[in-house]
């Protein structure tokens, strides 16, 4: 009996701390984390402040609970594992639109993040050290693998990686946080055919080979 007792207290404060998360995640989201007080955190949740505190000691250690708990992309290293060995002309395009989708339904988060890192350094350098970086090194790997094999042009794996993110992660502040879906409303996959043409072909033109000149042999270089 003491097992289950112990076994559903746990889950009872489980339930909670989510809940205080969620509330949280809201209140931060609508009023900024610098302005945002834990008696609001504590009435979103439904809790008495002191409830509140015994579950998160302070507004930082509730921020980084936050941040652990909704990480912005937690099922990246999963979804590539998962495009592992289909060709990025198929692969790409169908991360990008799975990255889309997860970052709109997230936006609440991204803002939170967003105010944190243009007011707080040290929390700008916990979100590239817990989330920008090792998804970046996640995707970089994949490309990677595809690089060596001829299949993409040989690049910095980790720069390709952060642009790619780059495009989705402006989309998303422009679209979804900053009016851009009222002023010039862009289809989901609008965003995500433009994202996967730029990054697989670029946004350039392949030159027109000169009628002065024979085509180069296929296997050779030309002037060789």
């Amino acid at each position: 009996m003491g097992r289950v007792a112990a076994a559903r207290h746990e889950e009872f404060a489980q339930a909670r701390r989510e809940a205080i998360l969620n509330a949280a995640l809201k209140v931060f989201a609508q009023t900024g984390f610098a302005e945002a007080k834990m008696d609001q955190v504590a009435a979103a949740a439904d809790l008495s402040k002191a409830a509140l505190y015994l579950y998160f000691p302070s507004k930082d250690a509730l921020l980084q609970s936050l941040l652990q708990r909704y990480a912005l992309l937690p099922e990246l290293p999963a979804m590539v594992a998962a495009i592992g060995k289909t060709p990025p002309a198929i692969g790409i395009p169908t991360l990008i639109a799975e990255i889309w989708r997860l970052l709109r339904e997230r936006k609440e988060l991204a803002s939170v993040i967003v105010r944190e890192i243009q007011s707080n350094p040290e929390r700008a350098r916990l979100f590239s050290e817990r989330i920008g970086l090792p998804d970046s090194k996640c995707l970089a790997d994949y490309l990677d693998g595809w690089m060596k094999r001829g299949v993409l042009r040989r690049q910095h794996t980790l720069a390709a990686a952060q642009c790619l993110f780059g495009m989705l992660w402006f989309f998303l502040m422009t679209q979804e946080l900053a009016g851009g879906r009222d002023l010039f409303p862009l289809s989901d996959e609008t965003v995500v055919t433009t994202v996967s043409r730029i990054f697989l072909d670029g946004a350039a033109n392949p030159p027109k080979p000169s009628r002065s000149s024979p085509p180069a042999r296929r296997g050779r270089l030309q002037g060789t």
